[in-house]
């Protein structure tokens, strides 16, 4: 949508690229918005080999998509939620003279969380559990698991039955997911060597995990800014209208 410098939009977990069209429409009058859907969701496929699967082959799907569409001597800013967060962050490292800036909204790298950080037992936690209920084929159960964790008890159970559905079949990727963030092996001093502008954003209601990684981030990242935002992990769908703001004022002002 639009016309002008490339911004590449990518979703988090549970989603698709559906989830950036307000800021699809708020910026496409002097840029190209793009948005895709990695792995699992939305138009694309679920991964063609489960096996080690990686942040790589997520960006190797990106990549591919963007074939014929950006040049591939023509920088391109990128906004990413939670995984797409974590997707963007480890693509600016693969190819940093490919991205103008990042804008990342609690990306879920959390293979930079210390073996010892409460933190990361969380999210072990949460991947045994939802590993547990999709061996018993409980898809249903695993979704409303793990939406109600990231989004408060009783949320899931909220939801039209269609997108209970549909949060079900999506649910199935989720193991491949963990295995990416989790098994990753750049580190903090990796990621330190980003020049690349950085906007993080987190919400002060986010659970604790999602905050740490970013405030880790934050810590490292040689030219980054920090935005906390009043809400939760899913505040770019809740509270679009400021996390919008705050992307679109950085990226005009790169």
């Amino acid at each position: 949508m639009g016309h002008g410098t490339p911004v590449l939009l990518l979703h988090s977990a549970l989603s698709s690229k559906l989830q950036w069209y307000n800021l699809m429409r708020k910026m496409s009058r002097d840029h190209f918005m793009l948005a895709v859907d990695l792995y699992g969701y939305g138009d694309s496929p679920f991964p063609p080999q489960s096996d080690n699967f990686t942040l790589s082959d997520e960006i190797a799907l990106v990549e591919s998509l963007l074939e014929g569409i950006i040049p591939d001597d023509e920088p391109f800013h990128v906004v990413g939620h939670s995984l797409g967060g974590a997707v963007g962050l480890r693509f600016c490292y693969k190819a940093p003279e490919r991205i103008r800036s990042l804008s990342l909204f609690e990306p879920v790298a959390f293979h930079l969380l210390p073996e010892t950080d409460e933190a990361l037992l969380k999210v072990n936690k949460v991947n045994q559990v939802v590993s547990q209920k999709q061996e018993l084929g409980d898809y249903p159960g695993a979704a409303e698991y793990f939406i109600d964790y990231w989004n408060g008890t009783g949320i899931f159970s909220s939801y039209p039955k269609e997108i209970q559905l549909i949060l079900g079949q999506g649910i199935k990727k989720m193991p491949l997911e963990f295995q990416e963030l989790l098994g990753e092996p750049l580190s903090l001093c990796d990621y330190k060597t980003i020049d690349t502008p950085v906007c993080l954003m987190a919400g002060r209601q986010s659970p604790m995990e999602a905050r740490r990684v970013s405030e880790l981030l934050a810590e490292t990242l040689p030219h980054c800014q920090m935005h906390w935002v009043d809400g939760g992990h899913m505040a770019p769908l809740l509270q679009s209208d400021v996390v919008n703001g705050i992307i679109e004022g950085f990226i005009r002002g790169v």
